[in-house]
């Protein structure tokens, strides 16, 4: 015996099946939900990358600010006639940064630095400079694309026996005997500007990387900046030289015999990681390419000031 189905219950199964038209509009807003949940993931993730690196960009220009004021305020006077006690130049010219208001750039410098400083009877020489690293890291040039590592050489072997019967470098022979920069920057100065040989990079360790900004300036005992149009109360001993781009006056020191600057302002500007990364990743062979996007990235540049005093100035 065979039954026919029901047409009340194929009715009730008909009823609650869903259409096409219902399934498509539930894929579609789950669809949507996804979306929008992924958005607000990603939304998250970047603003966690953000934080991290700019913590991490933080507390890198906080360290190496603290360490190049523990070490500037300690410099002293060779009080030796020739003895190069402070030295301030640029190592390429300035590139400009485009800012966001039309027709504003921010000029940034890479400078170099050599100071004396004494302890225990031992004269220490130490530099500073924005150098390129190879890829096992170690200096090989001065950055000269815009951005590099700032990196620290320290000369402490001389004593105060030593100091004033220094020997000249083999490739200076002529130099001052007492000049301790010539062993620490192994300079040759042109014009305030230095070219160094780059057997002497490889000396430098490293402090602080993507750096694009690294400027110092000397100020006399009243605050005002030491220029070679102002008569300043520093004693004699120092030398200047101003060099001109577009607008803007910059200048190189050179302090010997008892004289230096009451204070030195630094300038520190460091680039965000994931923008240094996209920069390091531009051709060598191609460096017109990686300045104009350098010069896109102001808004990515954190800058570092302070105002450091010389306790031994007079």
């Amino acid at each position: 015996m065979t039954s026919s189905p029901n047409p009340s219950c194929l009715r009730d199964v008909r009823a609650r099946a869903f259409t096409v038209v219902e399934l498509l509009v539930a894929v579609s807003v789950l669809t949507l939900i996804v979306l929008v949940l992924y958005g607000m993931f990603d939304q998250v993730q970047k603003a966690l990358r953000g934080n991290v690196a700019q913590v991490d960009v933080l507390e890198g220009g906080r360290a190496a600010m603290q360490l190049l004021s523990k070490e500037m305020e300690q410099m002293d006077p060779g009080k030796v006639p020739g003895s190069t006690n402070l030295f301030i130049s640029m190592t390429a010219p300035p590139y400009q940064q485009a800012m966001l208001d039309p027709g504003t750039n921010r000029l940034n410098l890479l400078d170099q630095v050599f100071f004396l400083s004494h302890l225990n009877k031992t004269w220490i020489g130490t530099g500073y400079r924005v150098l390129s690293l190879n890829s096992n890291g170690i200096p090989t040039a001065l950055a000269e694309n815009g951005a590099g590592t700032l990196c620290r050489y320290s000369f402490t072997n001389v004593s105060d026996a030593d100091f004033p019967n220094l020997a000249p470098p083999a490739n200076a022979p002529n130099s001052p005997r007492t000049n301790l920069c010539w062993q620490v920057m192994n300079r040759v100065l042109m014009n305030g500007i230095v070219s160094p040989p780059l057997s002497n990079l490889t000396n430098y360790q490293p402090v602080l990387e993507g750096v694009v900004h690294f400027h110092v300036r000397a100020f006399d005992r009243n605050g005002f900046l030491i220029t070679n149009s102002f008569n300043t109360n520093i004693a004699s001993g120092f030398q200047i030289w101003s060099n001109r781009f577009k607008n803007d006056l910059e200048y190189a020191y050179t302090f010997t015999n008892q004289a230096l600057p009451s204070d030195l302002e630094v300038e520190v500007g460091i680039l965000e990681p994931h923008v240094l990364e996209r920069f390091k990743a531009f051709p060598d062979s191609n460096p017109t390419v990686a300045s104009n996007y350098l010069a896109r990235q102001a808004g990515a540049v954190h800058l570092f000031q302070q105002r450091i005093p010389v306790r031994t100035a007079k």
